[in-house]
């Protein structure tokens, strides 16, 4: 019995980063040449303007999207499955954006 809790314990540990992260998505104003961009420390797979990664963040900010502007340029939009980010703060984080 104690085995099948610790045995229990261990794997939730191991899992719950898992289930922890979301699925988000951005746009950029231009499209990309790279299938494939490093930006927040996460590996974006992309296609034309979109690109998508499983973030473990649970909503998209503005810090966030600069960290991602300042490596492909104006972002059109960020969001996850639940939320995302307004007008206002698109145009804060293109300020930061790659020239």
């Amino acid at each position: 019995m104690l085995r099948s809790i610790l045995a229990a314990a261990a794997f939730a540990t191991i899992a719950a980063p898992a289930f922890a992260s979301n699925s988000y998505t951005f746009e950029t104003v231009n499209p990309l040449s790279e299938k494939r961009i490093v930006a927040e420390s996460v590996v974006w797979s992309c296609a034309g303007t979109t690109c998508t990664a499983e973030l473990d963040r649970k909503a998209p900010t503005v810090r966030i999207c600069k960290k991602i502007a300042k490596e492909v340029g104006e972002l059109a939009a960020l969001r996850n499955t639940k939320s995302e980010l307004t007008a206002e703060q698109l145009a804060e984080c293109n300020a930061s954006a790659k020239k």
